[in-house]
């Protein structure tokens, strides 16, 4: 596997690419507001016709296509971006630069407080992000950039954005829209989205074939067993994964000629079922009484209708930017946000657990002006971030005492450049503090990092970056002590975990020749101290037994993607694009990481012809079998989507998009999830959707 890293990253980084006007995109994610093409790690921007296009549900499913983005797919109301095989803790979501303040980082089955409809665009940063955004962005950032707060006056006064859409693969219905208007000095934006849908439809059984296998050896000997029970699997829809999402908010701006000031609300309400946890109806062989008994049991849990998640959360953001503040400063940009997170678990109409998180987060930036210096020009950037969050959850699945966790960090990053090549360094100071009525903890942390790059002919950007970059651990590493009947594990901190450190490197490349582009990273990260839940062999109650400790482990891989034209055929101008993305990561005393997602490659073709459309292409993972231990290996698979969409009125701003996705009902589980061997992805989905703007 080794020896198929080096030569596909070699073949790719030896690709041509795509020499093409294209406008350049600054990244609000980078410190410095670095260009998309010129950031010396790998990145990727996407603007709301691209998600509008790709939309799938949540904002990590909507965006697992992207290169080395894949998803832990809890249903499609709980999924978080996995990048590089790496989640939770590890990658912040982030509403313009603040966190989310929800509690979808303490378990898989949490959903992220943010919509893929709500973006204008939204910010990738695959790798290391911790310099800019702590040890929680070790490794990487998903920035969704919402536009709730206005930093432009409308051109036209008026300007809106609605869509409307309807799935088949589980009755789903999706609404947004957006209106954004001028009133004086003042600029106003109000927007709402809801996002309903059925239990959804798969090609087969809900529990994977190696599963169910495993199963039957189990209860091989127990045909003569009086008190053996028959299972009726799960086919052709996976229960309790239906969904009600609604969203609502109001912003406003003052904007003038060097900056914008301005604040806003939002409401996010949810309903959703958890699926995998109920996927067999029992019937019991036993005495009538008993069978009586277990008639009831059935009924009641039809009546119930499995465990369901009731989540609220209101939100205040305060966000500004004020340009050519004096003769030495450029810049500078603040934001604030504060929220109230709750939900319960509901086991039918009764509580089972109740999570709650308050919180605030606050970053100010401040960019200093360019200096020229020995032949180039330094630009230099440095600020602070703050967060505070009282968490609680009271009940059954309260695996985690109430904490209150505090950071702060100070950062500074400086970048030189003379045109043809160039330097960047960033280094991070950051202070944890947890307490819990038993105990606390304090841990303080460094991350430095540092880039060389060049350019050594005309649309072609290289470089290298060596990092060292640490994460403090979170409440749940530290005090989880109990059943998380999410995962079906009892879990067990460690009070006395220490810091988790990585030393890296990554290679980017971007090179544009003739018709062609390449944009591709290739890394390498050393960790010292990994911190992981791994299974101990025991069980209790059916629930395996895991240990959070420190590993020391690797990780190492690529993302790329290629892309240009294809000629013309019968008046269709054809382009053709492929991606790819590896990722390897093993602990050093022995055994693989779990939930590394697979060698995985897109290729896709696009034609257009006027206001005409499409767009074809072949998802291709293979098999998962560098498992962890008492992890099962997954099964590849191969996808087939299209997707037509028409501008029939140029100048009246509308879209209409027809799309199939899995044509062929292939059976397809992601190794990422928690529920891979019981929550298949959708089988094969059409829909339809119209785009409005004016």
């Amino acid at each position: 596997m080794r020896t198929l890293l080096l030569t596909t990253t070699s073949l790719l980084l030896a690709a041509p690419a795509l020499a093409q006007e294209t406008e350049v995109i600054t990244v609000t994610s980078t410190v410095l507001q670095t260009g998309a093409d010129e950031i010396t790690g790998s990145v990727e921007v996407i603007d709301r016709t691209h998600i509008e296009e790709n939309l799938s549900g949540s904002l990590a499913d909507t965006i697992a296509h992207e290169p080395g983005v894949s998803t832990t797919f809890f249903g499609p109301a709980a999924s978080r971006p996995v990048i590089r095989g790496l989640g939770a803790d590890r990658v912040r979501v982030l509403n313009n630069g603040v966190g989310l303040i929800d509690a979808s980082t303490s378990s898989p089955d949490h959903a992220v407080a943010s919509e893929a409809l709500e973006a204008e665009r939204v910010e990738i940063l695959r790798g290391p992000a911790a310099i800019a955004y702590g040890g929680g962005a070790i490794g990487g950032v998903v920035n969704v950039i919402d536009g709730r707060i206005p930093e432009e006056r409308v051109e036209d006064r008026l300007e809106g954005r609605f869509y409307l859409g309807h799935t088949t693969v589980d009755n789903g219905e999706t609404a947004a829209g957006q209106i954004r208007f001028n009133a004086g000095s003042l600029v106003f934006n109000l927007e709402m989205m809801t996002r309903d849908a059925e239990d959804y439809d798969i090609p087969g059984f809900s529990e994977s074939a190696l599963a169910r296998a495993l199963e039957e050896e189990e209860h091989e000997g127990d045909h003569e067993d009086e008190d053996h029970e028959e299972e009726e699997e799960v086919f052709g829809t996976v229960e309790n994964s239906g969904l009600e999402f609604s969203t609502g908010s109001v912003g406003v701006s003052w904007v003038g000629e060097n900056g914008f000031i301005g604040v806003s609300y939002k409401s996010t309400d949810a309903l959703y079922g958890i699926p995998g946890g109920h996927g067999h109806h029992e019937e019991e062989h036993d005495e009538d009484e008993d069978e009586d008994h277990h008639d009831e049991e059935e009924e009641h849990h039809e009546e119930e209708g499995g465990v369901a998640i009731d989540l609220i959360q209101t939100r205040y953001d305060l966000r500004g930017e004020f340009r050519n503040v004096s003769e030495f400063i450029n810049r500078v940009r603040f934001s604030f946000g504060t929220a109230e997170y709750k939900h319960v678990e509901l086991e039918g109409d009764e509580i089972g657990t109740l999570f709650s998180n308050e919180g605030w987060e606050g970053r100010f930036e401040t960019r200093f002006s360019t200096i020229e210096l020995g032949g180039g020009n330094l630009d230099s950037a440095a600020g602070i971030q703050a967060f505070s969050r009282d968490f609680v959850a009271q009940g059954e699945e309260a695996f985690v005492p109430p904490s209150l966790t505090e950071d702060f960090g100070l950062f500074l990053v400086e970048r030189w450049d003379t045109g043809a090549w160039g330097l960047e360094g960033g280094l991070r100071l950051e202070n944890r503090d947890i307490e819990t009525a038993g105990t606390s903890r304090s841990f303080d942390t460094f991350s430095i990092s540092g880039s060389a790059f060049w350019r050594p002919q005309e649309n072609t950007f290289l470089a290298v970056t060596l990092s060292s970059n640490e994460r403090a651990p979170t409440d749940v590493e530290l005090f989880a002590d109990g059943e998380h009947i999410a995962t079906s594990t009892v879990e067990n901190g460690d009070p006395d975990l220490d810091v988790e450190s990585a030393v890296s490197i990554e290679f980017t490349a971007r090179t544009e020749f003739g018709s062609w582009a390449f944009e591709g990273a290739a890394f390498h990260a050393e960790y010292d101290g990994f911190i992981g839940a791994f299974p101990t062999g025991e069980e209790e109650e059916e629930f395996l037994v895991v240990e959070y400790r420190q590993e020391d482990a690797s990780l190492s891989g690529f993302e790329g993607r290629l892309e240009g034209p294809l000629g013309e055929f019968a008046g269709w101008n054809l382009s053709g694009e492929l991606t790819g993305e590896y990722v390897n990561a093993s602990i050093d005393a022995g055994g693989d990481m779990p939930r590394i997602p697979p060698l995985s490659f897109t290729a896709g073709v696009s034609a257009e012809m006027g206001v005409h459309q499409l767009h074809g292409e072949v998802v291709w993972a293979g098999e998962q079998d560098n498992v962890a231990e008492f992890e099962l290996p997954t099964e590849g698979y191969t996808l087939l989507n299209a997707r037509y969409s028409v501008t029939p009125f140029e100048d009246r701003g509308m879209r209409i998009i027809l799309e199939g996705r899995n044509l062929a009902d292939e059976e397809a589980r992601l190794h990422t999830s928690f529920l891979k061997d019981a929550l298949p992805l959708p089988g094969r989905n059409f829909r339809a959707a119209l785009v409005m703007d004016f």
